[in-house]
């Protein structure tokens, strides 16, 4: 987040965005009145952009551990047809999880991948545990 210059970019999202306008807002007020009430503004948006990014990394991380559980419990299932699937489920959803963070992808097409994969591999957790 914060991009790789000193403007935003498709990787931050709107509320990041929101909050680096009202902090140059607060840089262009010219009296103490004006700077107060920038401040006002730019203060929720910055701690709401903080809250999101902590979220947004933090379910990232999980999607990749929660892959490589379902890989693991797959592998050590017994079963070769569980054993493919889950190897495959988990391999991809960690490797798109890493593709998409290297990468950089927008703001919107992480949150995407984020539920995507969170969801499959929920959803093959589900289904192994009702059919073992």
């Amino acid at each position: 987040m914060g991009g790789r210059g000193s403007e935003p970019t498709e990787e931050d999202g709107p509320l990041f965005k929101a909050a680096y306008r009202r902090a140059d807002s607060v840089d262009r007020a010219e009296t103490p009145g004006e700077r107060r009430k920038a401040m006002a503004g730019m203060v929720p948006r910055a701690l709401a952009a903080l809250a999101e990014g902590f979220l947004r990394d933090a379910l990232s991380t999980g999607a990749i551990v929660f892959s490589i559980i379902v890989a693991v419990l797959a592998a050590t299932s017994g079963d070769p047809a569980w054993a493919v699937a889950g190897i495959v489920s988990g391999v991809a959803g960690a490797g798109l999880m890493g593709y998409a963070l290297l990468r950089h992808w927008s703001f919107g097409r992480q949150w995407a991948v984020i539920g995507g994969v969170i969801a499959v591999q929920a959803v093959f957790m589900v289904l192994f545990w009702k059919t073992h």
